[in-house]
């Protein structure tokens, strides 16, 4: 991990020295305290750089990662959202402070199984604090046993919740509640990839467009590669169209899609979900093989 804010304006240097104190100052079984997330990698964003259309762009939160001793502290939700509350008044800040508190235990557990979000943390993080009592775990070979259940778990959180968008999108369907059903379309479509990359590389990227989405996980299947068709420009209009869905039918009045795209596009839908529980449990029996 780096230790130096140089990337950052000394504004912001002070500001997030000021978080560490306070943080410090209301729990003292703090052991370590990270910057990660946009600020930690120098691509965050300011007020001057969100554009004006609502919900399309959003100011970078500071995002806080504090180790802990003890799991008790580390599990304490409320401690936390009221140290989170406290920076923001105290310091008159801009940004809203997002502290994900765990115990070093559990999070050395979780960075030797290479669980993206801690390794990513690890990797783009920016030490604040450092009590110097512990160090962060290495990624180590895991065993198939372990890798299948990763597998497991990454399978059971994102399948359900492919699902659940898609039973959203059918009933919404149906009352002819077209934008929202393409919100749920695109995120039914977007956790049935996801569950794919998770369950056969333990790891999740930060990608919500369903075209990046697709080429990471064409090489698991052939009949992957035929969902989405984009022969023609009313194919591929179609598919904009969903891919625009995720912001678009949350935040844009002027957004629409033809009931005859949607019905179109949930075919695909339904057979990437019905590929996804294929492969996806093929790969965790083969784990175990």
């Amino acid at each position: 991990m780096k230790k130096s804010l140089k990337h950052l304006p000394q504004k912001k240097r002070d500001e997030l020295k000021n978080i560490a104190a306070i943080i410090r100052e209301k729990c003292d079984d703090v052991e370590m305290i990270i910057l990660f997330g946009s600020y930690a990698r120098g691509n965050y964003r300011e007020p001057q750089d969100v554009i004006e259309k609502p919900g399309l762009r959003k100011v970078s939160d500071y995002d806080i990662l504090v180790v802990t001793g003890t799991e008790k502290s580390g599990r304490d939700l409320s401690l936390w959202s009221d140290i989170s509350d406290l920076c923001e008044t105290n310091l008159w800040l801009r940004n809203y402070v997002s502290i994900v508190a765990h115990d070093i235990k559990t999070l050395n557990i979780k960075l030797s199984e290479g669980q993206y979000f801690f390794s990513d943390a690890k990797k783009d993080g920016v030490i604040l604090y450092n009590s110097k009592k512990f160090k962060l775990a290495r990624k180590r070979k895991l065993t198939n046993e372990e890798k299948a259940k990763i597998s497991q778990k990454y399978f059971d959180e994102w399948f359900s919740t492919s699902r659940d968008f898609w039973k959203k999108y059918q009933f919404m369907f149906d009352k002819g509640r077209h934008k929202s059903a393409a919100f749920d379309l695109h995120q039914a479509a977007e956790h049935a990839y996801k569950t794919i990359i998770g369950v056969f590389t333990h790891y999740l990227p930060k990608e919500h467009f369903l075209t990046n989405l697709a080429c990471r996980v064409r090489k698991f299947h052939p009949e992957l590669k035929t969902l989405f068709p984009q022969n023609n420009r009313r194919e591929r209009d179609r598919f904009k169209a969903l891919e625009y869905a995720y912001i678009g039918a949350r935040y844009d009045p002027d957004f629409m899609m033809l009931k005859a795209d949607q019905e179109i596009l949930d075919q695909d839908v339904k057979k990437l979900i019905g590929i996804t529980k294929e492969i996806c449990e093929a790969k965790i029996k083969e784990f175990l093989q």
